[in-house]
């Protein structure tokens, strides 16, 4: 009877300890004779609770998108990506997600071509540009044009790259009377 007693007291002992709580004494006895000497022995039934911990939800990943990015004159990859990012070394993941554009040297960009970057889906600008008409003038040169319309002789690219189709249709020369777009601002993101 005491061995009996004993091991019930190790048991619970036991399942305490596996089991992390404090387990409930249900009200049920049994009681169960023996045969060879007669005595009476009593169990007690023991129910343990089980729980299971839930894990933190991460908040969302967000969501990226990629922007177009004008080069500016004295642009280089290091430049860009400690002014876009705050961190100088994001050059190479600039470069790794543009150099088709780019090709096999980061060192060589061109000013007023465009670049994406990547960027959480909530900081997007609105890039899309504005624009208004210009009449081609005899002796007007797409370098002059960007130069008295932009300031800048370089940014002839984008008189280009917005009126490529008319530009392509007269063989690249300016035919006066032709109507352009212009952008009202030179690059919408800035």
């Amino acid at each position: 009877m005491k061995y009996i007693k004993l091991i019930l007291v190790f048991m619970s002992f036991v399942i305490i300890s596996c089991s992390g709580t404090v387990p409930s004494i249900g009200d049920e006895v049994a009681v169960q004779t023996t045969e060879d000497n007669k005595e009476v022995a009593k169990q007690q039934e023991v129910s343990v609770e089980t729980f299971t911990v839930q894990e933190p939800e991460s908040p969302p990943l967000p969501v990226t998108v990629f922007e177009p990015y004008m080069i500016k004159r004295g642009d280089f990859l290091t430049k860009i990506a400690l002014r876009e990012y705050g961190d100088a070394s994001m050059w190479q993941d600039i470069y790794s997600w543009n150099k088709d554009e780019i090709g096999d040297n980061p060192d060589r960009l061109y000013p007023y071509n465009f670049l994406s970057l990547k960027r959480e889906s909530n900081n997007v600008r609105d890039c899309e540009p504005e624009f208004f008409d210009y009449t081609i003038q005899s002796g007007d040169t797409a370098w002059n044009l960007a130069q008295r319309v932009y300031g800048d002789e370089l940014a002839w690219v984008i008189i280009y790259v917005d009126n490529a189709n008319l530009i392509k249709s007269t063989d690249g020369i300016l035919q006066p009377g032709s109507t352009f777009k212009m952008r009202k601002k030179l690059d919408p993101c800035n």
